[in-house]
């Protein structure tokens, strides 16, 4: 039965989730003034007659309407970053959540751990990564069994080297031969991979 993969906690990468989360609150808020900085200042050629609790005030349009809207708005800017930092902190866990399992799976390789698979959610991000990986897994984790069965034969054969007599100089021939054929294979799967620049 194939169990739902959930993640319960939405701060995976708390570095990059909060760097990401601040940013957007800071640009709803910025945002918000900025609309309401050009809003009033397009009737900056006006004048504008306020009557508000017995005062009669009379000033320029961009003036009043910007002390208006930050007296009266200031909530709505405020509770808009506040929506605006929730709703990336959902959309950072689409992606933080898949870089800390690919980390996860990186380290495991590293460790030497090639009997795993990558996986990640339908609503992940980096599902090509994360198949690219694991298909860089398995691949090594066959040619490792290979060199691994190789390593074997090579073994047997000097141990019936190691055990023959004198006069079976050729089973020793043999299996020398065998040897350094096998050797060869081993060679040539080891040569599929570079370590170090020449």
């Amino acid at each position: 039965m194939d169990k739902k993969q959930t993640r319960r906690n939405f701060f995976i990468k708390k570095e990059l989730q909060g760097k990401y989360i601040f940013s957007f609150f800071i640009f709803v808020i910025f945002s918000s003034v900025l609309y309401a900085a050009i809003f009033s200042m397009l009737s900056v050629d006006s004048l504008t007659i306020v009557y508000k609790d017995n005062n009669l005030t009379l000033g320029k349009t961009p003036y009043i309407l910007l002390g208006e809207i930050f007296r009266a708005g200031w909530i709505l800017i405020l509770s808009g970053g506040i929506i605006g930092g929730v709703i990336a902190m959902f959309l950072t866990h689409r992606f933080a959540g898949p870089i800390y399992k690919l980390e996860q799976s990186v380290k495991k390789m590293s460790e030497g751990n090639l009997a795993f698979a990558v996986m990640l959610r339908k609503t992940d991000e980096g599902k090509e990564l994360a198949a690219a990986l694991d298909g860089f897994k398995n691949d090594l984790a066959v040619r490792i069994g290979s060199m691994r069965e190789l390593s074997d034969a090579i073994d047997d054969n000097l141990g019936r080297v190691m055990d023959s007599g004198p006069k079976e100089q050729g089973a020793v021939l043999s299996a020398l031969t065998e040897t350094k054929a096998l050797n060869e294979k081993l060679r040539k799967i080891l040569d599929v991979y570079t370590i170090k620049n020449k």
